[in-house]
């Protein structure tokens, strides 16, 4: 059920108000003005802002106060310790082995994975007309808002969302010669749409991490002497993507001696899952080995722990700033990375290493140092915000507000979560089972998620589990019709292929439409 924004008197009237009850003198309707003055302050200061923090390829074991005692996380430990946590949040899928590219539009839309009317993109401003953005309705609401970081949509949605940019990330993230870690190409949007500056790329000579921090800092500290609005701050942070750089003092912190292989990790996993050898794959050499990956993972472990001392950053300056006591933070990551656990580096599967994502909410009115199971998609931000600052969720929105899960009504928000990877691969989870269907391989994968978390044990060929995947199998079929999903099970690549033509299709007339 939406919920309709709340009634703001607009602030002449309000004056005009005061004004007739002073000159009257009635000393009822004094204090009626009393009363509505409070009711306006209430209601004014009632309206949260929000900073949402969104980190790159973060998997949901790299937090030290949710679990992991290898890693140092200390403000993001701080978080968790002044908010709720959530550990079972999901990134539903992707279309594409840039698993960040529709992770990034679920989000902005809320909406599943094939009803986001964003695709690959087929033209320079290709983008979703249909659909309401997140911080667009934001803005229609009254809100300032502000983006720094890795969008990956496109300029047009950018323009749609957000008031201001800073150091907005342009890609060209190779670890040789321009545009690695330590020399990002960003650009600037000022809001002016005629400025012929916005978006114009420079090259900058600092860590992403610590840009991105500058850039959100900038914003927080100059807010006040802009205006009074209320702000919604999108930070995307570029870590822990790769290339892993990081200054070396990080680097220092997990030599490979110190580093603990995931209970899961493999040479090399025992089939091929479809792209078995993207470019996150062939990052290391076939097959994996104690020697290569435990370097890697300490590479990425660094990468985190230079990225929490940049949101520390962020935080301080939040906590000293007028808006400390009526901010709420949003912490989560786009999706997961196996690195290293089933022989696999990257994002394309549907192990729980590479569909969950740490996700943290605190600030007023959110239980502090609490967990819960959660079981929603990461999609669910945009009506949560929309939800917590009392704004109507547009009739576009897919996925539910986790409002009543953070208020403790109940710890779980879906009984049974759908991934998708490409045409390769689909997978239905519930609280304790999972199965993954390859399509093309014709294969199951069933792992007792209660018994076996590392999804170690594949049960699927035990006799006495074919009901359970019978089961499980329809109800994939039914998540499958509910979120949109084309693929057919009899013809995977050629139903999946039709469905990105036709969405490419689409598009360009939507964007021809659009020019002229």
């Amino acid at each position: 059920m939406t919920k309709q924004p709340r009634f703001r008197l607009p602030s002449h009237i309000a004056c005009l108000i005061v004004g007739f009850a002073l000159l009257a003198g009635s000393p009822g309707l004094k204090a009626a003005v009393n009363s509505l003055e409070a009711n306006t302050e209430t209601t004014q200061a009632e309206q949260p802002n929000f900073l949402f923090i969104l980190t790159d390829d973060q998997t949901v074991n790299t937090i030290g106060a949710l679990g992991n005692s290898e890693i140092l996380t200390p403000n993001m430990d701080r978080l968790a310790a002044q908010g709720t946590s959530f550990t079972h949040v999901f990134n539903q899928g992707a279309w594409s082995g840039a698993v960040c590219a529709p992770s990034r539009r679920m989000i902005n839309t809320g909406r599943h994975l094939y009803r986001t009317g964003l695709g690959p993109k087929t033209a320079k401003n290709d983008h979703a007309k249909k659909y309401p953005l997140m911080g667009e309705v934001l803005q229609q609401a009254g809100y300032e808002t502000f983006m720094t970081g890795k969008w990956h949509v496109d300029n047009a949605s950018f323009r749609r969302s957000f008031s201001l940019g800073s150091a907005i990330y342009e890609g060209g993230m190779s670890a040789e010669g321009k545009g690695g870690q330590f020399e990002p190409r960003v650009a600037e949007y000022d809001g002016n749409d005629d400025n012929p500056e916005n978006f114009v790329v420079r090259t900058e000579n600092k860590h992403t991490s610590e840009l991105l921090a500058d850039s959100a800092i900038t914003y927080l500290q100059a807010k006040e002497q802009r205006n009074d609005k209320p702000f919604f701050m999108y930070v995307a942070f570029l870590a822990p993507h790769d290339p892993r750089q990081s200054p070396q003092e990080y680097v220092d912190m997990y030599p490979a001696s110190a580093i603990t292989l995931p209970p899961n990790f493999l040479p090399e996993h025992p089939f091929d899952e479809g792209d078995h050898y993207i470019r996150d794959e062939v990052l290391l050499p076939f097959p994996r080995v104690e020697a290569t990956v435990k370097p890697f993972i300490g590479e990425y472990y660094a990468m985190i722990t230079h990225l929490d001392a940049q949101i520390g950053r962020i935080l301080d300056t939040l906590d000293s700033s007028p808006y400390a006591d009526n901010t709420i933070v949003i912490f989560t990551s786009d999706h997961g990375l196996a690195a290293g656990q089933h022989g696999l580096l990257g994002k394309q599967s549907q192990y729980d290493a590479s569909i969950r994502a740490p996700f943290i909410i605190s600030g007023p009115g959110i239980p502090v140092a609490k967990q819960a199971p959660g079981m929603f998609y990461l999609h669910s931000i945009f009506p949560t915000v929309l939800d917590l600052a009392d704004i109507a969720i547009p009739d576009s929105v897919d996925t539910a507000s986790i409002t009543p899960l953070i208020r403790g009504e109940r710890d779980t928000e879906h009984e049974a979560i759908y991934g998708a990877y490409k045409h390769f691969q689909r997978m239905v989870r519930t609280d304790n089972y999972k199965l993954i269907y390859y399509p093309m391989l014709k294969k199951t994968q069933l792992f007792d998620l209660q018994n076996d978390p590392w999804e170690m044990n594949d049960l699927s060929d035990d006799p006495e589990n074919a009901q359970l995947i019978i089961e499980l199998q329809a109800q994939l079929e039914t998540l499958k019709q509910a979120v949109g999903d084309p693929l057919k099970n009899d013809t995977p690549e050629a139903s999946f292929a039709e469905y990105m033509s036709k969405s490419k299709a689409r598009r360009r007339v939507e964007l021809k439409a659009t020019e002229s």
